[in-house]
């Protein structure tokens, strides 16, 4: 039955819609070179310059970790593992541009050991102090009430 005249559904309606316009993937960057011991040592050296952090960084040894896209920074003290720290995201930022990887990270492994402190008997330390120098013993002739 066609519609009345006057009605809201006398007009022709169209179902077709425009078509969709699919939207491009976005592109991974190709020109990625492989990350090689070279020049990962290469850009933590840039990377020293650029931030200043010359004195902090040559205090540590960077070598590529097990899996892709992450390297190790050998920590020889606790004073570069502190402090570090405080530097890490400029430093991963820096080495990320020049490397063109933005998912490049690091990790931070402690090579120092921490020594226990032991505890000596007089005998001991006397012995000790007087492998070091042999003119002790003759300090201790010439003042046998002190203890060494």
């Amino acid at each position: 039955m066609p519609p009345k005249k006057g009605s809201l559904l006398s007009g022709s309606i169209s179902i077709h819609a425009a078509p969709v316009q699919q939207k491009e993937k976005p592109t991974l960057p190709t020109d990625v070179k492989p990350l090689t011991q070279e020049a990962l040592e290469d850009y933590w050296k840039q990377t020293a310059d650029t931030l200043g952090l010359a004195e902090l960084m040559s205090g540590a040894t960077v070598r590529l970790g097990e899996k892709t896209g992450v390297f190790e920074i050998d920590a020889q003290n606790t004073w570069f593992h502190d402090d570090f720290k405080q530097h890490k995201y400029d430093v991963l930022g820096q080495m990320r541009a020049l490397s063109g990887m933005p998912m490049l990270d690091c990790k931070v492994i402690p090579k120092f050991v921490e020594s226990e402190e032991l505890t000596y008997s007089p005998d001991k330390k006397y012995n000790a102090m007087l492998e070091r120098n042999r003119d002790l013993m003759a300090l201790r002739r010439l003042f046998p009430n002190i203890d060494y």
